[in-house]
């Protein structure tokens, strides 16, 4: 909503509507200039000028700090434009304390088809939030030509604006150009006065206030009140905030005391009704006051059409609040509490909060926080709630064991893992605690399992919190509706599988997931999606494809129908389906999911699952023969919590999410970078990643796998068959993938010492193990002399055998690539890959982390290299070149 100021602020400026104009052509419009510069009056003008121009206006407050409340008033804007573009505010859940990604290029993807539409910030300098002001400055670069952004804002934001300086791609208009001019200056005057100003004294003023608007309207009040005066326009000079401070002065002691003193009163207000003003003040004509003080200039700013709702021009209410503070803090405060009063009254949570906060209440606050904070937590407002429980001072909530818990489910839930068990972990050593208290704080300490390196502290803590659980006289405080014992009991236990998952014992893990999806709690539809998308990621890790498959459909569904489609929980569902997809050789079927994993794994920084996406993401890129790609994913810092035995050797140091991978998932990571080198030539360095003090039965089956098979491609038959021996056991904790692997390594020891007949019947026990998952990445992820025994089997048995085959050879040939006139750049390939998966420009924008216009220039170079004029053009030729895959009977039967 464009607020409505006073008439007499209006004078027409047709010089700098006509620059403004130039907003039309840019994506980006910045009027810098400091308070009462006339920026928002400007900006009312110019939507008067323009009535055929679509315009989406936010007057930007502090509360939208919070990505969520800023992303829904955002949205309301652009829904009066067009209505179906509000049902983007889900996607701002993504956000990492900002918009995100998702929300980003929905949005983006949604503005395209809109008419041209000016989308206004007007007080920009509100926001302190980086990673949404980052966002904004994302969106500038996202937003197509026909939307343009208008920000209005007394300070430059945060936002490295340079590269659209370079281009002449942003128009900026600041306090110079916004100055009135000498005309100007006397026709404000004579407005605000109602009479002729004289000019000497129009000149002295406009030469004193150098132009601005706020200084003008000042002046003017005080001529208006204490006539022309030689001496006043004398003393008036000084900076901005001088000017405003003496006019202020002039002004306030121009008026009778009544008045002054009712001015005074209304600034502790915010946003201002005739209902809350009259009950603080005790009146019954605050709407004729209103219409008075906006009639004698009095800085009112109305902020709906019906002039309901107003405010004071914030320069002019801040000095208003300094004057109160010192003349009567103690009437400040009664009047603060008493609008809190009255905002509580009509269950209006945010504005009382935000009253009991400026007049310290702090134990009013918190109980509000605590006793209805939960309304504002389920609209998603958490960025909210933990700005109002850490604006009250330590000390005032340190006995507050209930603030505390529910601080760090908060927090906890924005992904500041290491806040949220700091704050857990006082309140469980607190020996004021209850038990019930401390099973919340356990409970919630294990929940951070996908967050943390160390899975063995969370598993005992789910212990811990279990065992209070049990207790009979067990009672737990309610927080946000999240705190019952049938709620912990459910989070507790899911949690100790995740940590059980993490340190590589899939049994238990499995054994506790399962356990959790028997709770009552579970019918609570978040820990339900969890936890089916966890079983569904623990059986894809084993290979057990189909149940895999089934789970993560269930979790997705399950998910759609209780709207979480989008919500942080979801990610292990989307990594489990990315799993299986790799699994089953068709790695073009894992970008989806594993794009959709990785933004709801990063959206709340669960950095376990953007480990376990990472690797999954390095297999793709082996299994598509990019091993340098897969190198690069599976590069490892050194880290103390994981790896007492230091970095991997022979892995150069390089930037990864914090904190380290758990051990179950460092050591698939290791295995993956084995295999990666192993399959490119470089066997013997994979097996230097298998030291002698990880041999046997203290190694992982993962990367005792890929030492034998890289003691085979090195020839050393002998020494892969007693490690083979020496550790079947370990492999039989895998099933049915270990299995697999296994039978494919006996296959291949066997048919380098010369026994084909055996190699040939370990290779079909393989392919019979592997059926009825449809696994087919440990065949292709083996060695030639395997494939080359499946390709012998494969015209007797079919089904696995014969997709192995079809599959086999997936790599792209650089000779194909070499082939064409203007080979294609790795770029061009990598877009040409996700061809065939149908993804839209947008989608094929987020998976390669480019803009859609890049994307549509990639795929203008493709098409014109290989000769074509469309995607499906492009696909088959690609196929026909050897530049894609050829298409497998499955995708023959799908098509």
């Amino acid at each position: 909503m464009v607020e409505q100021v006073s008439a007499e602020y209006l004078v027409e400026r047709p010089s700098l509507l006509r620059r403004l104009d130039h907003a039309r052509d840019l994506p980006l419009t910045m009027i810098v200039a400091p308070a009462g510069a006339g920026k928002t009056v400007l900006l009312q003008q110019w939507a008067a000028a323009t009535p055929g121009l679509a315009m989406a206006w936010i007057g930007i407050e502090p509360d939208d700090d919070d990505p969520m409340r800023f992303s829904r008033r955002l949205l309301a804007a652009l829904s009066t434009v067009r209505a179906r573009v509000g049902g983007l505010v889900r996607l701002s859940a993504l956000g990492a304390g900002g918009l995100g990604d998702p929300f980003l290029d929905h949005l983006a993807t949604e503005l395209a088809s809109f008419p041209e539409t000016v989308i206004v910030l007007d007080d920009l300098h509100h926001l302190s939030n980086r990673t949404l002001l980052a966002d904004i400055g994302r969106l500038v670069a996202a937003i197509p030509p026909n939307v343009h952004l208008v920000i209005a804002t007394r300070s430059d934001p945060p936002i490295a604006w340079s590269r659209l300086r370079l281009r002449n791609r942003m128009h900026e208009l600041r306090q110079l150009d916004l100055a009135m001019t000498r005309d100007e200056s006397a026709e404000l005057l004579a407005r605000i006065t109602r009479r002729d100003i004289g000019p000497d004294a129009v000149d002295a003023i406009a030469s004193r206030t150098e132009g601005w608007a706020a200084g003008l309207q000042l002046a003017g009040l005080t001529l208006k009140f204490q006539g022309e005066s030689e001496e006043f326009v004398a003393e008036l000079s000084g900076s901005d905030r001088l000017i405003a401070e003496y006019l202020t002065e002039e002004v306030l002691d121009a008026l009778s005391d009544s008045t002054r003193t009712l001015l005074l009163r209304m600034s502790a207000l915010d946003v201002m009704t005739a209902e809350l003003v009259d009950h603080v003040l005790g009146r019954t004509d605050a709407q004729q006051l209103f219409e008075q003080l906006e009639h004698e200039s009095m800085f009112l700013v109305a902020i709906d059409q019906r002039r309901t709702t107003v405010r004071f021009h914030h320069l002019f209410r801040d000095l208003l609040r300094y004057r109160l503070r010192a003349e009567d803090a103690a009437e400040e405060r009664r009047l603060l509490v008493a609008a809190a009063d009255f905002h509580l009254a009509r269950g209006e949570l945010t504005p009382a909060v935000e009253y009991l906060l400026r007049s310290r209440e702090w134990d009013r606050a918190l109980d509000a926080i605590m006793s209805r904070g939960s309304d504002v937590f389920e609209r998603g407002e958490m960025h909210t709630v933990i700005r109002w429980i850490t604006a009250v001072p330590e000390h005032a909530r340190a006995d507050r064991l209930d603030v505390q818990l529910e601080l760090g489910i908060l927090v906890g839930m924005q992904g500041e893992s290491i806040r949220a068990a700091d704050a857990f972990r006082r309140v469980a050593d607190d020996p004021r605690a209850t038990n019930g208290e401390r099973a919340i704080a356990e409970a919630w300490i294990s929940a951070t399992a996908q967050w943390c390196t160390s899975p063995d502290e969370t598993l005992r803590a789910a212990e811990r919190s279990l065992a209070r659980l049990a207790l009979e006289s067990i009672e737990t405080p309610d927080l946000m509706g999240l705190t019952t014992p049938e709620l912990l009991r459910t989070l507790a236990t899911g949690s100790g599988g995740r940590s059980h998952f993490l340190l590589g014992d899939l049994v238990e893990a499995e054994a506790w997931i399962e356990q959790g999806l028997a709770t009552d709690g579970v019918a609570y539809p978040p820990y339900r999606v969890g936890l089916l998308g966890s079983l569904a990621l623990l059986h894809a890790w084993s290979g057990r494809l189909a149940d895999a498959e089934l789970l993560a459909a269930e979790a997705i569904e399950t998910a759609a129908a209780a709207a979480l489609v989008m919500h942080p929980i979801i990610a292990d569902a989307y990594l489990a389906q990315a799993l299986v997809a790799h699994e089953r050789g068709r790695p073009e079927a894992a970008a989806r999911p594993l794009e959709n994993g990785v933004i709801a794994a990063e959206s709340n920084h669960r950095s376990q699952l953007s480990w376990i996406a990472r690797y999954e993401a390095a297999l793709v890129a082996g299994l598509e023969g990019r091993f340098e790609d897969a190198l690069d994913l599976t590069e490892l810092v050194p880290h103390d919590a994981a790896a007492a035995d230091g970095p991997i050797p022979g892995s150069a140091p390089a930037p990864a999410p914090a904190p380290a991978p758990a051990p179950a998932v460092r050591d698939r990571l290791v295995a993956a970078r084995m295999n990666a080198l192993r399959r490119s030539g470089r066997a013997e360095q994979a097996l230097h990643l298998y030291p002698a003090d990880r041999r046997g039965l203290g190694a992982a089956p993962s990367i005792a796998l890929e030492a034998v098979a890289a003691s085979l491609a090195l020839g050393q038959v002998d020494a892969a068959k007693a490690l083979l021996s020496d550790t079947t056991d370990r492999f039989r904790t895998e099933p049915p993938r270990g299995a697999v692997q296994r039978l494919l390594l006996r296959a291949w020891a066997a048919a380098l010492e010369g026994s084909r007949h055996a190699a040939l019947e370990f290779v079909d026990a393989a392919l019979a193990r592997a059926e009825p998952e449809g696994l087919v990445a440990p065949f292709l992820e083996s060695d030639d002399v395997v494939l080359d025994l499946v390709a012998d089997l494969a015209p007797m048995r079919g089904g696995l055998a014969g997709t192995v085959v079809a599959l086999d050879g997936r790599r792209i040939p650089a000779r194909a690539n070499a082939t064409l006139a203007e080979p294609l750049t790795d770029r061009e390939l990598e877009i040409l890959g996700h061809l065939p998966d149908h993804s839209t420009t947008a989608e094929l924008a987020g998976m390669c982390f480019v803009s859609i216009n890049t994307i549509k220039t990639h795929t203008a170079h493709i098409y014109r290299k290989l000769g074509v004029t469309g995607r499906s053009a492009a696909i088959a030729k690609a196929r026909e070149l050897g530049l894609l895959a050829p298409l497998s009977r499955a995708d023959h039967l799908r098509a």
